[in-house]
């Protein structure tokens, strides 16, 4: 693909890093940002009013968020031909990816990914706005493995009537396929399949149009996770079945109570503390290592200024 035509004013595109239904994804370079992912509307959304209104979501709603565990909006435009987003840019590639080449790790790994969309969900729903698409294609990694919700464009507030059947079939909750509008409960059932298919490596429904898809999700139950993997806690297999529960009434009120019970069930305060205490000795390891470079450098410059 050729570069775009219409480049918002301080960036400098690279190359493209996908393309989604209403937009496609540029590395570019800002002098003061950096590296930025630059979203800019596909050349059909403008004429396309479903699409139009969810680029327009996407900023708006990414522009207002705030959290360690959400994809950063930096600046952008969301309606008229300069339309635009530029976001943080995550080295480290989507969760979808990282699954797809079967490299989420050990138990204790895959859990801390779960952790972190959790705790970037809670956040978002905290700031009145539902997901509506929680899957792994929507959670980015950054190169230190921190796992950040990202790509609101289906997103909504909670205030808004809004009863619209969106998301992605094999991550929606049965009451969506049935018409009713999204809520804090669609939001955690979604994220119940994520952390499934996370610790599994496999999604619990499928099927192979959107009918048997729906079928599954609303009269199947799906294999046990030990099925596939014996180092989970039962717990945890606990956790995650409450979440995906068929009756929104049976699942967690909040996000905040299915994190807060899968972080108990997997054990994950000690190990949180370690992930922190790791990337504060490499943050310390490279200040004195960027230290130790200047020192070095300017020994090499004194003795330079003797030697003439």
């Amino acid at each position: 693909m050729d570069s775009p035509t219409q480049v918002p004013h301080g960036f400098s595109v690279r190359y493209r890093l996908g393309s989604g239904q209403t937009s496609n994804v540029w590395l570019a370079l800002h002098a003061s940002l950096g590296n930025v992912a630059l979203k800019l509307p596909r050349p059909e959304v403008q004429d396309k009013p479903v699409l139009r209104r969810m680029f327009e979501n996407e900023v708006q709603i990414t522009l207002s968020l705030r959290h360690p565990n959400i994809v950063a909006g930096y600046a952008g435009m969301p309606t008229g031909p300069g339309a635009y987003l530029a976001l943080e840019y995550c080295a480290g590639g989507t969760l979808d990816q990282r699954l797809l080449e079967k490299r989420v790790g050990t138990f204790e790994r895959a859990a801390l990914l779960v952790a972190d969309v959790a705790a970037g969900l809670e956040y978002t729903h905290g700031q009145q706005v539902l997901h509506r698409d929680v899957k792994p294609a929507n959670v980015f990694l950054t190169e230190d493995g921190t796992a950040k919700l990202g790509d609101f464009g289906t997103g909504c507030y909670m205030t808004d009537e809004n009863a619209d059947r969106v998301g992605t079939a094999f991550y929606m909750a049965p009451e969506i396929f049935m018409g009713q509008a999204a809520s804090t409960a669609s939001d955690v059932y979604s994220l119940g399949i994520l952390a499934y298919e996370v610790l599994t490596g496999q999604r619990p429904f499928l099927g192979e149009t959107y009918e048997q898809v729906m079928h599954a999700h609303t009269t199947s139950l799906p294999r046990p996770i030990e099925y596939y993997r014996s180092d989970v806690p039962r717990g945890v297999q606990s956790v995650i079945s409450r979440a995906m529960s068929r009756e929104a009434a049976r699942r967690y009120g909040s996000v905040r109570e299915f994190r807060l019970a899968f972080e108990r069930e997997a054990g994950l305060a000690e190990l949180k503390q370690q992930v922190e205490t790791g990337r504060a000795s490499r943050r310390v390891s490279d200040t004195a290592g960027q230290r130790s470079s200047k020192e070095g450098r300017r020994g090499l410059f004194a003795w330079l200024k003797r030697r003439r």
